[in-house]
């Protein structure tokens, strides 16, 4: 479940409209979180890092909790690049249809 919840988040800070201001801000502040925001695998991590504390605070210490961050990090990867493949594809699509 957490996984999920790590590839939701990392969406909602990469792309959500809600959170265009901060993050457009926290951009222009400095290459670093400009690099993070823009990465998936980067920004995965980090959100697994996130629930893995949550999760420790919640139940305790557990091994899967150590793996938890890198498991987020190819998931939100691995869904980040499904949905440009998706867009990609739509747009191949109406283009062809015009």
């Amino acid at each position: 479940m957490e996984i999920l919840a790590s590839i939701g988040l990392m969406w909602i800070i990469k792309y959500g409209s809600i959170l265009s201001f901060p993050r457009e801000y926290l951009k222009s502040v400095s290459s670093v979180l400009k690099e993070l925001i823009e990465c998936s695998m980067c920004l995965g991590f980090w959100c697994g890092v996130f629930f893995s504390f949550i999760s420790y605070k919640n139940s305790g210490l557990n091994v899967e909790l150590l793996y938890m961050p890198f498991i987020a990090s190819g998931a939100c990867w691995l869904f980040d690049s499904l949905l440009d493949l998706i867009q990609e594809l739509c747009l191949f699509i109406s283009n062809k249809n015009k």
